[in-house]
């Protein structure tokens, strides 16, 4: 009987910190697509190009590759729970300088998101290895992810109507408030999970930690580079697709959020379902090689997209192609915890994310330069099909080293 309600507890542990983790994740993400799925009207109300928007989405991600490298200080001092409430706070206040209709503001306020963003992230799965069952890894970190594209669900479903309805800088008004109060709501947890925090740390002690021991690894060096690419495809996608749909199949800016959310939302699914198959099959390297191979074939499809195209069949397509692009970063992590060195999970999620980030930095900025020169979107997603493949030629070389060096965490 006492084992059985041990059971009990530590199974409703675990559904209270992924229910956390999520919101806070989605609350992030939320955040950092709300001007995105609004470029439209945004570009309009600060008289630029639209496109720029992929250079606004690199400046929130070059804010959270900054964070996310330190991100083994922040744990060993302040705690999973305090780093999710200053992740929260970072988010709010960026969203608050982009309020101001000023070219500066918002990019300033990028950047302070960006801070925000990445310290999600680690905080989630240091948070998560207290009480993560064996066997469900994939599965557990995948659902854990699926904050990422419920918020962005929010940002596709709820920008568009508060621009269009009482102008374009409430959206991030009211992403700003609701990242405030969710912060105010965890703070009664912080006493018992951030009970084993070390408030002497200092960041002088190490760092950086989670790069080096990152580089030091082969497995997790090449993981961290797929990562790049995935990433690359995965914010290429979420950062155009609604100006793509206006500029080049005719559709309404209302419309088009619809179809952002339907991408976010198929992530939602994507990343639960392929969590589930790397548990089944015992091979994420597998599963990441599969998914990159979908991702090129998505992208060499949107180059098709006309008006001549029904909704229906864009709807389809835009739907699997959220499976696959926002379907891979929970099994990525699980394989790069398989290498973090014991009691080191959240700092090599920090290493690995780093990169990462760096891919959503250098995509939506690339493309952006890219369709100055070709002046077609759906022309430009050539590019987003070269990201996946880079993606999977890096995946098979960690494959390789891995095979090179098999031994694995031992918190597996």
């Amino acid at each position: 009987m006492k084992k059985s309600n041990e059971t009990k507890g530590s199974q409703a542990g675990l559904w209270l910190i992924l229910l956390v983790t999520i919101a806070v994740q989605a609350l992030a993400t939320f955040t950092t697509l709300s001007l995105a799925a609004i470029a439209p009207d945004v570009a309009s109300g600060l008289s630029v190009s639209p496109e720029l928007v992929g250079f606004q989405v690199s400046l929130i991600y070059f804010g959270g590759a900054v964070m996310s490298t330190v991100a083994g200080f922040q744990l060993r001092r302040w705690g999973p729970v305090r780093v999710s409430q200053a992740s929260l706070m970072f988010c709010a206040a960026g969203a608050g300088l982009a309020v101001i209709p000023s070219l500066a503001a918002v990019a300033a306020g990028s950047i302070v998101i960006g801070f925000g963003y990445g310290m999600t992230n680690p905080a989630a799965s240091e948070l998560l290895l207290r009480i993560m069952p064996a066997g469900r890894r994939n599965l557990i970190f995948s659902i854990k992810q699926t904050g990422v594209p419920i918020g962005g669900v929010l940002a596709g479903l709820t920008a568009p109507p508060i621009s269009q309805s009482f102008g374009w800088q409430w959206a991030p008004a009211v992403a700003a408030i609701s990242c405030f109060m969710l912060a105010l709501l965890i703070q009664p947890l912080r006493t018992a999970w951030d009970a084993d925090r070390d408030p002497t740390a200092r960041f002088k002690e190490r760092p950086f930690d989670a790069l080096s021991i990152v580089w030091r690894s082969p497995p997790l060096r090449w993981l961290s580079v797929s990562g790049f690419f995935y990433a690359a495809v995965q914010l290429s996608l979420a950062t155009f697709v609604v100006t793509l749909l206006v500029t080049d199949a005719g559709f309404g800016l209302i419309e088009a959020g619809a179809v952002l959310a339907l991408v976010q939302a198929a992530g939602v699914v994507g990343r639960v379902a392929w969590g589930w198959i790397a548990d089944r099959l015992g091979h994420g390297l597998v599963v990441l090689l599969i998914i990159g191979g979908a991702c090129v074939t998505g992208a060499l499809l949107v180059m098709a997209i006309s008006e001549t195209w029904s909704t229906f069949a864009i709807l389809i397509l835009f739907t699997l192609f959220g499976i696959n692009a926002l379907g891979w970063t929970g099994v990525f992590q699980v394989e790069a915890a398989r290498y973090a060195p014991q009691g080191k999970l959240g700092t090599v999620i920090g290493g690995v994310t780093a990169p990462t980030y760096g891919g959503v930095i250098v995509g939506p900025a690339v493309f952006s330069l890219a369709f100055v020169a070709i002046g077609s979107y759906t022309t430009t997603f050539a590019l987003v099909a070269l990201f996946a493949v880079l993606g999977m030629l890096s995946v098979a070389l960690a494959s390789r080293a891995a095979a090179r060096n098999p031994s694995v965490s031992a918190q597996f």
